[in-house]
């Protein structure tokens, strides 16, 4: 049976790139392309990246087209579909054809417990490599009797099958793991990164302003996030509400998409404060709201890694966000930070964004010099990963058939 016959792949399906030294053929499993966090620093390293030295494909268990889709073959890279549906079993079947008609050096999957399915079938498609990329610090599926079986099954796959565990901070691998992770060589930590040089544009804010029909003197309070129970879009509504109260020049300008956003509007109306939020659709490049803003609130309470936050930190911005390890990791850039308990209320809140408010905006030769060391570029996680796939050849367990 031929791969074309048990899979959706692209139209593009020129085959990869050659070179005299062969690169190093990889395939991602992902949900989609859409816009999200580990989608938007795997375009990065796509960006980064020649294919005449690391081949990075993509193989997306829903059938669903992401709006990265597009640029990521116009990059050189294929997409391959491979439906998850209510069929654990064919889709093994059907992604170990994938991987040993493609003959793949490296699978790098991205779906958290079901990278167990996906490394085994990988295994036995006799691909050497085979690395779960752990995002999350928590698992966000809701419970029932047979999640905890299920993780439980797919943790001991990914040790039999996985040559490598990696995690985008300490929190989320302690999350998966439990205390102790550092214990096993295989586990290890490869932080998102971003292309700096974006945070040194110059941006004209009171055209932005203008553009959204806000008063050039607005002072700009953004968040960026799906809209989905963790990331409490509902105590922000409140944080606006106490801080309106004492002064007018404050709008929120909320940027994302997700479930919950219905849900986010309404309340907003219902307090009434719709003129004072602009609810943004989620797109690829959101940078002139960074360098336009004046502070970057997060009420988030589980995060992997928070890569928001390194970006907050990039444009120079003030940071308030929950205390929560992952968030705590990537504010280690932030100029300055405020971080609180997760059971601080929203007046609590409001009084750090409004302090948040009052710091002087760095001007550009400090935002340079700050950018000059700061510690999550794209280019260090680029070279991260690709000591990782190095690691991986020599470290690597004994195949499984």
């Amino acid at each position: 049976m031929t791969v074309s016959s048990i899979l959706e792949v692209s139209k593009d399906t020129t085959p990869a790139a050659t070179s005299p030294s062969r690169p190093l053929r990889t395939l991602h499993v992902l949900a989609s392309l859409h816009l999200g966090g580990v989608e938007k620093w795997l375009m990065e390293v796509v960006r980064s990246v020649s294919r005449n030295e690391l081949v990075i494909d993509v193989c997306l268990t829903q059938n669903t087209t992401g709006a990265y889709e597009d640029e990521f073959r116009r990059l050189g890279g294929r997409v391959f579909r491979c439906p998850l549906g209510r069929n654990p079993w064919r889709f093994a079947a059907r992604f170990q054809g994938l991987a040993a008609s493609e003959q793949y050096d490296v699978i790098h999957s991205h779906v958290y417990f079901f990278s167990g399915f996906v490394l085994r079938a990988a295994a036995k498609a006799g691909v050497p490599q085979r690395i779960a990329h752990i995002h999350s610090a928590n698992d966000l599926k809701p419970g029932g009797w047979f999640r905890p079986v299920y993780a439980a099954w797919m943790r001991r796959w990914i040790r039999t099958y996985g040559t490598h565990v990696v995690g985008p901070s300490r929190a989320s691998l302690e999350g998966f793991w439990g205390t102790g992770w550092e214990a096993d060589p295989r586990r290890r930590v490869l932080y998102y990164g971003i292309p700096i040089e974006r945070f040194l544009a110059s941006v004209d804010a009171a055209v932005l302003r203008e553009e959204l029909d806000l008063p050039c003197n607005a002072r700009l309070v953004l968040n960026v996030g799906r809209y989905i129970p963790t990331k409490r879009h509902l105590l922000l509504v409140d944080i606006a509400s106490d801080i309106l109260s004492r002064r007018d020049d404050v709008y929120f300008i909320l940027i994302g998409d997700g479930p919950l956003q219905e849900s986010v509007q309404q309340r907003v109306c219902e307090a009434g404060l719709s003129p004072r939020f602009r609810f943004i659709p989620v797109r690829p490049d959101i940078d002139r709201y960074w360098l336009s803003a004046d502070v970057f609130v997060f009420p988030s309470t589980s995060e992997g890694f928070g890569i928001v936050i390194a970006e907050a930190a990039a444009a120079g911005l003030p940071v308030v966000a929950h205390d929560i390890p992952g968030v705590r990791e990537a504010a280690a850039a932030c100029t300055l930070a405020k971080l609180l308990p997760l059971a601080a209320n929203a007046h609590e809140w409001a009084i750090c964004v409004d302090a948040a408010l009052q710091k002087p905006a760095p001007g550009y030769d400090e935002r340079a010099q700050m950018l000059r060391r700061f510690p999550f570029s794209i280019q260090a996680s680029v070279e991260s990963l690709k000591e990782l796939y190095g690691l991986a050849r020599v470290v690597e367990t004994a195949r499984v058939c």
